[in-house]
């Protein structure tokens, strides 16, 4: 998915951009810099989301890899409050809230990003 994100993204910077800079005598790397990475920044900061809510809520690896429950990440020691006998769910309700605030947090420090800006551009309606 990061692929086709990154490559859609990529493909929709105007070519007149690209072909404007080398006029000019931008290099490629500078073009890459100071053109396409401003004009991608929306992709790069949905995807990077997307890696970080993944990440987090990670639950099959860490549930085969560890084996003590100090270790436990918090989707586990969410689903560890559960049990067969006995569900407390103030408890799994206080869990999740707080297993869900990083991912929120980082959303609204992020979301500014989201939403492209017209102004860095350079191109006339």
């Amino acid at each position: 998915m990061a692929f086709f994100l990154l490559r859609q993204a990529f493909q929709g910077v105007p070519k007149e951009l690209e072909e404007a800079a080398r006029i000019d005598g931008c290099s490629e790397l500078g073009i890459w810099w100071s053109i396409m990475l401003p004009s991608v920044r929306p992709a790069l900061v949905t995807l990077a989301i997307f890696v970080f809510i993944g990440s987090w809520g990670e639950f099959l690896w860490p549930l085969i890899i560890l084996d003590q429950p100090e270790y436990y990440t918090l989707p586990l020691g969410v689903a560890n409050l559960s049990s067969a006998f006995l569900n407390d769910w103030r408890l799994i309700a206080a869990g999740s809230v707080i297993s869900i605030a990083p991912i929120l947090i980082f959303f609204l420090i992020m979301q500014r990003y989201i939403v492209p800006s017209e102004a860095g551009s350079g191109l006339k309606g």
